[in-house]
């Protein structure tokens, strides 16, 4: 059975004494439904889930809660329900919590898997037996390796030879090729004092043009977010007004939640504890393969020294080979921009002349764009003077509901002020977005 149900508790409040011929307005009425109860049957990859929380809240109101049974299900009645929308959300602590949003109840079962975030008895088991058998593999590879390392010693020696004979013939080429890049070097360097100058003009102007663009596209997008966040926050205050509507008839079912918030925890750190154990017994398994294998890493060890020692001689010799290798590269690569630089010395001078002129081009733009965003200031001044007009009739508004008389003459005046803030706010985008457009074009 559905009852019609017309929410004027607030209203009557404010009026005093209330006409029951007042006509009242089709917003402030609503259907209350009898109770309705509720299951929810909570799972995961393991199975039923006990001891979870289950929450029915409806905006920030909790209207009711319960704790789920060794068959992962709890059955929660909610002696009254609006039918609005409501959150279901299921909370455990070896379990990632799961919500179900914009949920209808109507005496449907309802069913939520959740995914474990921390070790399962089983899990805990498995793992260690899967770390036993890598610490294992490990004691075997280390066996191995040790014999490895004893013939690895020898070819060592060997590249430790011919490294040295290497060396000799990368320096002579190396210091060839250094004395012919320090000659096209200063060759470069004799024509290039010109074009530097000219290039300090050119950039000095960018730079002051970039500057006036920069001020002016930080301040256009600066003023349209200020004017963005106010047309959001009258929306929000709109919105607000008619949830404090809907919301004053639930029920509020916080003693509830706090009992099975306590039945909750209860049990679940009855499950914690069991793995805890298996935990322990786990660790006391791997610290006993963890021994073994330490035992065939020492021998490892011992014969991986041997074989360092004669590899790092090695080593060595081979790295004083590529330090003379690479240094006879960069004298190459010297060279080769040596004579790059000789090349572009005199085509820096051409670059440096287009430059200054375009330079000149930017700083012209940029006065272009002061003279035009000034004419869209005046358009702003307009705009503002409309929206402290709107505003002030608001506050008068506001203050004739606080009243409590007329309220459907005052919906109908609220509705028309909040589609000249509409329009007004679509106004000042299409002022914006030509003011962006500006800046972007001076680009």
């Amino acid at each position: 059975m559905k009852k019609n149900f017309v929410l004027v508790g607030i209203i009557l409040a404010s009026f005093g004494s209330y006409s029951m011929n007042t006509k009242v307005t089709s917003y402030s009425t609503y259907e209350i439904r009898d109770a309705v109860s509720v299951s929810v049957s909570v799972s995961s990859s393991n199975g039923p889930v006990a001891g979870a929380l289950v929450k029915i809240s409806s905006g920030e109101m909790t209207i009711g809660a319960g704790t789920t049974d060794a068959s992962g299900k709890s059955t929660i009645n909610i002696p009254a329900y609006n039918g609005q929308p409501v959150i279901i959300e299921v909370s455990h602590s070896l379990y990632k919590s799961e919500k179900v949003f914009a949920k209808i109840l109507d005496n449907a079962p309802v069913f939520l898997t959740l995914r474990p975030k921390s070790e399962t008895v089983e899990s805990v088991t498995q793992k260690s037996e899967e770390k036993v058998v890598k610490i294992e593999e490990k004691t075997e590879n280390s066996t191995q390796k040790a014999e490895e390392y004893k013939e690895n010693a020898t070819e060592y020696k060997e590249r430790e030879e011919n490294a040295v004979k290497s060396q000799e013939q990368l320096r002579k080429e190396r210091e060839e090729a250094e004395r012919i890049a320090e000659e096209k070097k200063r060759n470069a360097e004799a024509n290039m004092t010109e074009a530097e100058r000219k290039q300090a003009e050119a950039e000095k102007q960018r730079q002051e043009a970039e500057r006036i663009k920069a001020e002016k596209q930080a301040q256009v997008e600066r003023e349209a977010k200020a004017r963005e966040e106010e047309a959001k926050k009258r929306e929000a205050e709109a919105a607000a007004r008619q949830k404090e509507l809907e919301n004053s008839k639930l029920i509020d079912a916080k003693a509830e939640e706090e009992r099975a918030k306590k039945e909750a925890e209860a049990k679940q750190k009855e499950q914690e504890q069991k793995v805890k154990d298996a935990e322990k017994a786990a660790k006391e398994k791997e610290e006993k393969a963890k021994a073994e294998k330490e035992a065939a890493e020492d021998k490892e060890k011992a014969e991986k020294e041997a074989a360092q020692k004669a590899e790092e001689k090695a080593k060595e010799e081979e790295k004083k080979e590529k330090a003379e290798e690479k240094a006879k590269e960069e004298a190459e690569k010297a060279q080769k921009e040596a004579e790059k630089e000789e090349k572009e010395a005199e085509k820096a001078q051409k670059d440096a002349e287009k430059e200054a002129e375009k330079a000149a081009e930017e700083a012209e733009a940029a006065k272009e764009l002061e003279e035009k965003l000034a004419k869209y200031d005046e358009d702003q001044k307009e705009i503002d003077k409309e929206r402290k007009e709107l505003d002030k009739e608001q506050k008068k508004l506001d203050d004739k509901k606080k009243k409590g008389k007329n309220l459907e003459k005052l919906q109908k005046a609220q509705d028309k002020l909040d589609e000249a803030q509409r329009k007004l706010d679509d106004k000042q985008k299409k002022l914006d977005e030509k003011r962006k457009k500006a800046v972007r074009k001076a680009k």
